[in-house]
């Protein structure tokens, strides 16, 4: 879709997760925000606003809004835009620590141009509210793919952008291929260029694809990691010394099968594979089956995971599970009876399709399987499983229209940044509405029942323990959701 309006996008039908029993959880924790979220990529175009709001303006001087609307996972969050003109969806690069990088982009058919801006979200705590940067372009390049960006936190409200820029150069002789690595500094505002050495094999030198990347990630302090999903990872290390160093960590090689549908591209392997990095240990997940077309008819399927960090020379297996051995508890088939067996009066998760696998960026061992109902084309499900007890730790629901994208959520930390925002800090102006003017009274509660006074996480505030017909009753009203959302 192109536009979606504010009437669509409804922040109170923001569903969070389910736990057994078909209730939305109900937890108490003592922030505001949850600790880290899956955010969705693709954002929604609304005016809504609330207490994660920040503005800036594109190169041109159009005024822009960003906001966030959170709930805890395995519960999808969503971002939302805010900028006249803007009809196509802006969309996550990447997002670390207390920084989301995004892109804006306006097209102009009769002019035959695209005019690309992207912004750097900051949730800087104690500091104040949240703010919004414009990324300047690098000067001497003629344009940068989003997807090249690599976003690394350098303390507080510190960070720096980077790129990697291959070109083929004649040395001597010989040509070959060089690397120069573009850095912005958010303390000066400006870019540098360093040429790159390589730090690699022959075999790595022949696996290496730089544009060939779906994600990014913070391999260490000093250290950006660009992950093509099919492969291995382009690690630029030593990123503030004069001489930064390309290296390259290949994925290990498993030998599962995979379905000779997908063939592994860039963009289908993000149906098998994952990568997350914490705490400068790498996490890989791959799934896979002795069957090839398993996956495509909702049989069966294995998730294996490996970590890695990058002094090591090769990887470690962690864990592995059987989706017939994960354990799904008999409550939730208030939400999914498709999965319930007759016979042995069990759930079993197997019944799904199987979509999309998610890592968690915390330590811990949960994946996030996106799967869907046979049949159903405009929502999917997305379950928490245990990797080492193989037990279903919750689910949400969420709408992903008639077409699935090869990648769907962003896991994010700045959430836990916003929670330490003083109460000084948090908006005390008048409630906007969207169309911009300030809302009266009866106005004001009525936005407190859609989003609270400052959103905060719907779940918690709004969803009490619920009956399974009461739980049904709202899963039925969030599908109507996506159909406005469709």
């Amino acid at each position: 879709m192109a536009w979606i309006t504010t009437a669509s996008f409804n922040p109170s039908s923001l569903t969070g997760p389910y736990v057994a029993g078909g209730a939305a959880a109900a937890s108490p924790r003592s922030s505001a925000y949850p600790d880290w979220v899956l955010l969705r990529k693709t954002a929604r175009i609304s005016a809504f606003r609330n207490a994660t709001t920040a503005e800036g303006r594109t190169a041109e001087g159009r005024a822009v809004e960003a906001s966030f609307w959170l709930v805890d996972p395995p519960g999808v969050s969503y971002f939302s835009v805010h900028c006249p003109g803007l009809q196509e969806e802006p969309q996550v690069v990447c997002a670390e620590a207390a920084f989301v990088l995004f892109r804006v982009r306006f097209s102009f058919p009769s002019e035959r141009r695209i005019s690309t801006h992207h912004f750097v979200y900051t949730a800087r705590g104690a500091a104040g509210p949240p703010s919004l940067q414009l990324l300047p372009e690098p000067p001497g390049v003629e344009a940068v793919k989003s997807h090249q960006l690599g976003l690394l936190p350098r303390g507080g409200e510190r960070y720096a952008v980077a790129f990697l820029d291959r070109s083929w150069t004649a040395r001597g002789d010989a040509w070959q291929w060089q690397f120069d690595a573009y850095v912005f500094s958010s303390e000066t505002c400006s870019w540098s260029k360093k040429e790159a050495s390589l730090g690699l094999s022959e075999s790595d030198a022949a696996l290496l694809r730089p544009y060939a990347t779906s994600k990014q990630i913070v391999v260490g302090a000093s250290a950006l990691g660009w992950v093509d999903i099919s492969r291995g990872i382009t690690v630029l290390c030593d990123l503030f010394d004069e001489r930064p160093v390309v290296k390259y960590i290949p994925f290990p090689a498993t030998g599962v099968c995979i379905a000779p549908y997908y063939r592994l591209t860039r963009h289908s392997a993000q149906c098998f594979h994952d990568v997350a990095c914490y705490d400068g240990l790498i996490k890989f997940v791959e799934i896979g089956s002795n069957e090839p077309d398993c996956m495509i008819k909702g049989k069966g399927w294995r998730a294996t995971t490996w970590i890695r960090n990058i002094s090591w020379r090769s990887w470690r297996k962690h864990t592995r599970v059987d989706v017939a051995n994960i354990s799904v508890d008999p409550r939730y088939s208030a939400l999914l009876p498709e999965l319930w067996n007759h016979e042995t009066h069990k759930l079993e998760l197997k019944k799904l399709v199987f979509l999309l696998p998610t890592l968690s960026v915390r330590n811990d061992d949960l994946l996030y399987i996106m799967a869907k109902v046979g049949g159903e084309h405009d929502k999917a499900w997305v379950i928490a499983v245990g990797m080492k007890s193989a037990v279903v730790e919750g689910l949400a629901p969420v709408s992903t229209g008639r077409y699935c994208p090869s990648t769907m959520f962003s896991p994010c930390a700045f959430p836990s940044y916003l929670n330490n925002m003083t109460q000084g800090n948090k908006s005390e102006e008048p409630l906007v509405g969207c169309d911009g003017g300030i809302l009266e009274e009866e106005e004001i509660q009525a936005e407190h029942r859609i989003r609270g006074p400052d959103m905060g996480n719907p779940v918690v505030k709004y969803f009490k323990r619920m009956s399974a017909s009461q739980c049904a009753l709202q899963v039925l009203l969030t599908q109507r959701w996506f159909r406005e959302l469709g």
